[in-house]
């Protein structure tokens, strides 16, 4: 009964610093769109065409996931072997003096430093692998619950962080606010939580075999990944779970630029949409996948999933109205939070207890590797049809698809 209670009081512990963590990298989430292709915020001097300004958007958006991609799994490895807690207060330390340059960077119309700056800041976001590390080493809480929770967290910072930074950019409400507010606040709240992780956060167990692992293979990600992958149902789980999120990232990254293109909307507009889906993620992963584990199989239930964005994505390309456009995006953040969870569900418990910040490290870098380069895709296919870049998504989504069907049955079969 005493653990039980620990780790409940531990997880809620978990619950508040991932949502204030989220909260934090959530400010600035609308602001870049409107940095390059609106006239009124742009960084980029008038003589600026609009391809260089769509190329040099794709760029700026996929250095953070690049950092992400490379530094996810090392920061999720050394946990495992150092400990959860001083790894989290590191990453957010170095996170916030990231952010206090962006916003010298776009203070100064720097370009060079902002994307330099945004590419150190994803190095150090590896607080979700962290945290959902931490998540799977309460051993009496189901994990659809705290998987569940900790993306829910993360969904209302995200729905309550945007909000933030476009009242931080609006001159009607105090004429000294800028584009580079926003990360000057975020600077002082992540000095902030970094104290606070390392007030109340738990000092986990290190690994016992941390005397036989060099520095070196801890690092080398080519190395770790092919020994993680030599488990075979992990790596059509990591497969399906990073293809998938990559049409999730391509909607998260494209669809507020989609909607600038589409009717010239500015960050504080935009807040409306994100805020729709935002709640309904949370509602997507902090609810329905427990409700869904007790009724019907997870399967089932990752197949629905991911059918429903299929179609809600096809939904935002067609509609020109205002409201199906809110409700679309409601819809899509439903379905996206009931696959996203139940996947890493699957992910973790096909790995030993004593990678689990690697495994879910290397989870959030496949993911992430994907969305830079969509990224930078997603900056040429501007020039094109914004529309393409979300048709491209729903197509990636019925890929996955039909790739998760295929396997799983076979790996039924097998089982039986």
């Amino acid at each position: 009964m005493d653990q039980i209670k620990k780790e409940k009081r531990q997880f809620w512990v978990i619950l508040v610093i991932v949502f204030l963590g989220f909260l934090g990298i959530s400010i600035p989430y609308l602001i870049f769109p409107a940095l390059f292709l609106n006239p009124e915020y742009s960084i980029l001097p008038i003589s600026y065409t609009e391809p260089m300004r769509a190329l040099f958007l794709g760029v700026t958006l996929a250095v953070y996931p690049l950092g992400q991609f490379i530094g996810s799994p090392i920061l999720g490895s050394l946990s495992d072997d150092y400990g959860r807690k001083p790894l989290l207060v590191l990453s957010l330390i170095l996170s916030a003096i990231a952010n206090l340059l962006t916003g010298f960077a776009i203070a100064w119309s720097h370009l060079g430093m902002l994307i330099v700056c945004r590419f150190i800041a994803g190095l150090m976001e590896g607080n979700i692998a962290i945290a959902r590390a931490m998540g799977a080493d309460l051993t009496t809480i189901s994990k659809h619950k705290t998987f569940g929770k900790i993306n829910g967290a993360s969904s209302i910072a995200y729905l309550i962080g945007p909000l933030l930074g476009g009242l931080m950019t609006d001159k009607s409400i105090w004429e000294h606010l800028t584009t580079s507010t926003p990360f000057y606040f975020i600077c002082i709240f992540f000095f902030g939580l970094a104290g606070l992780s390392s007030f109340l956060l738990e000092k986990s167990a290190t690994n016992l075999l941390l005397e036989a692992r060099s520095f070196w293979s801890r690092i080398n990600l080519i190395k770790r990944m092919s020994v993680l992958f030599s488990n075979r149902r992990l790596q059509f789980l990591m497969i399906t779970s990073t293809a998938l999120t990559l049409a999730i990232d391509i909607f998260y990254e494209f669809g507020p630029v989609y909607l600038t293109v589409k009717w010239t909307l500015g960050p504080a507009k935009l807040a409306l949409y994100n805020s729709a889906l935002c709640l309904a993620l949370a509602i997507g992963n902090g609810w329905l996948p427990t409700f869904f584990s007790s009724r019907i199989s997870n399967r089932i239930a990752i197949i629905s999933s991911i059918s429903g964005l299929i179609l809600t994505l096809i939904g935002v390309v067609l509609t020109n109205s205002p409201l199906l456009m809110v409700l679309l995006f409601t819809l899509s953040g439903l379905v996206i939070g009931v696959a996203v969870t139940l996947l890493t569900v699957k992910i973790s418990n096909s790995a030993p207890t004593t990678i689990q910040g690697e495994v879910m490290g290397v989870q959030v870098s496949l993911r992430v590797l994907g969305d830079g380069l969509i990224c930078l895709l997603g900056g040429a296919l501007l020039l094109i049809s914004p529309k393409l870049i979300l048709i491209i998504a729903a197509l990636i989504a019925l890929a996955t698809l039909a790739y998760y069907i295929n396997l799983s049955t076979l790996h039924n079969s097998r089982s039986k």
